[in-house]
């Protein structure tokens, strides 16, 4: 039976009983550690309300349902810090909002009030305690209350089940395994033996749920979306009076991304040329950047493509593609820095103006096999984190293969038992073995050379082993695969 202090905010029973009060005289160990535990009077002022869904399903922007994130956006007034726990709960600190709200009682009805109504009216189940780790474990077994003191923890907690911490599902067969079926039984354990024997994770997830190690869980913040519109005093005729509004957007979002240290690689802009019509144009760059300069250029080069018909009275800039901003330089930041030396402005303005698919990219695959190894992407196609592209960094890596490759490989002829491409070949490096696809019908089997010719060419030649054996002929099977610039 909960007290009138500590049930007044819920008005439901808990649905597990908390037994463990009458034991709280043989459980000594760690509430003696709790008594002097400098933590525990640091964590005396936070108070975290938990909430957990459990029909939440996953998030699917397509299905309409609404997702935990709209419930934190509107928790957004209650409290400045709100972590969520996986797709289905959340915790927010309301230790400091008690007394601006006037208690737990109006901080409930604030959060049911404003819920979306798929949620409001679903099984939910919600949770107060002094720690985050304490609400989101009360939450999540269906234990509903309100736990001010963090003395009350152990007592209180001690009658759910081990299988509902949030631990490592060996972990909890270990326990069951070993006889500590509740949180009670492990109340009785020193928490120096129990991190000896079970692991450092359990022994500090305990802690977290007793408030006796401080907890720093990671703060849920909204999805930035940026809109500006400008509205003209008179109409827009020409391509100028555009850009010279435009800039304005630009330069506005510019020392936008600058105070968030943030930039984008998209920029949609809708001109209003009526009520009822309306224009849109979509300024995209491979490489996120925040340079209104940069942005300009791109919009000019998709307005020189464009006819205005009739008079723009509105134009309005929304961006909801954000990425952290991360200059060049210090050595955390070497591989960062090589990747942004390949960013061609050029070829930005070439895709603003032919189209993002007209201008196409070599990119790196990880196969042995020289017809895998690339292929052609749009330009504004971004880069892995783990591309092959940083592999120039090595020089002796790309000397081993040419750029230019002869698709199919053209067959050599052998003239007075030698190679013959224009004129004979000389062989001057090889051989090179590449032997890959082997579990596929059609195996790789090669030796590659480098070869010159008397007009000075430079080619990429290979013998074809796994063909010789069916080839009475053993010098019939070579190939021109590629030319070295």
């Amino acid at each position: 039976m909960l007290s009138r202090r500590q049930s007044q905010p819920f008005a439901r029973s808990p649905r597990v009983p908390a037994r463990a009060a009458s034991r709280q005289s043989t459980d000594v160990r760690i509430d003696d550690h709790t008594r002097g535990h400098p933590a525990t009077r640091h964590q005396r002022s936070g108070l975290w309300y938990a909430l957990y869904f459990p029909a939440l399903p996953a998030p699917d922007p397509d299905a309409g349902m609404p997702s935990i994130a709209a419930v934190a956006q509107h928790c957004q007034h209650i409290s400045d810090y709100i972590s969520l726990d996986g797709n289905d709960a959340l915790v927010l600190e309301v230790g400091r909002s008690l007394r601006y709200f006037g208690g737990l009682a109006r901080i409930r009805q604030g959060i049911e009030s404003g819920m979306p109504a798929a949620l409001r009216h679903s099984d939910y189940v919600q949770a107060v305690a002094p720690s985050a780790s304490a609400g989101l474990l009360m939450a999540r077994s269906g234990f509903e209350a309100a736990i001010r003191n963090p003395e009350d923890l152990r007592s209180r907690l001690g009658g759910l089940p081990v299988s509902a911490l949030a631990i490592d599902l060996r972990v909890r067969r270990k326990l069951t395994k070993c006889g500590l079926l509740y949180l009670r039984d492990i109340w009785r354990l020193p928490l120096s033996e129990l991190r000896i024997r079970f692991g450092r994770h359990l022994s500090e997830y305990i802690e977290h749920c007793l408030g006796l190690r401080p907890e720093i869980r990671q703060r849920w913040q909204p999805a930035p979306d940026y809109r500006v519109s400008i509205e003209a005093d008179h109409g827009l005729h020409s391509v100028q009076q555009i850009l010279s509004v435009c800039e304005q957007l630009l330069q506005q979002l510019e020392s936008f991304l600058k105070q968030q240290h943030l930039c984008t690689d998209q920029l949609n802009f809708f001109m209003d040329h009526a009520p009822d019509h309306r224009e849109t144009i979509t300024v995209n760059v491979r490489e996120p950047d925040r340079s209104a300069k940069l942005f300009l250029l791109l919009l000019e080069t998709q307005l020189s493509t464009l006819t205005v018909d009739g008079e723009i009275y509105a134009i309005t800039l929304h961006v909801r593609q954000f990425t952290d901003f991360k200059p060049a330089g210090g050595l955390p930041q070497q591989h960062r820095a090589d990747r942004r030396q390949h960013y061609s402005p050029l070829l930005d303005t070439l895709a603003a103006r032919l189209g993002s698919q007209s201008v196409q990219r070599l990119r790196l695959q990880q196969d042995y096999c020289p017809e895998f190894a690339t292929r052609m992407v749009p330009y504004l196609t971004p880069l892995p984190e783990d591309s092959a592209v940083d592999s120039s960094s090595n020089p002796a890596t790309i000397n081993q293969h040419p750029c230019w490759l002869v698709q199919p490989p053209k067959p050599l002829s052998i003239r007075n038992h030698k190679l013959y491409y224009l004129s004979p070949l000389t062989l001057i490096r090889g051989p090179r073995r590449i032997e890959t696809r082997w579990w596929q019908d059609q195996a790789i089997r090669r030796d590659y050379y480098v070869a010159t010719n008397v007009q000075g060419h430079l080619l990429w030649i290979y013998q074809d082993l796994a063909h010789n054996k069916e080839s009475i002929n053993r010098q019939s099977a070579w190939y021109l695969h590629g030319f070295f610039g």
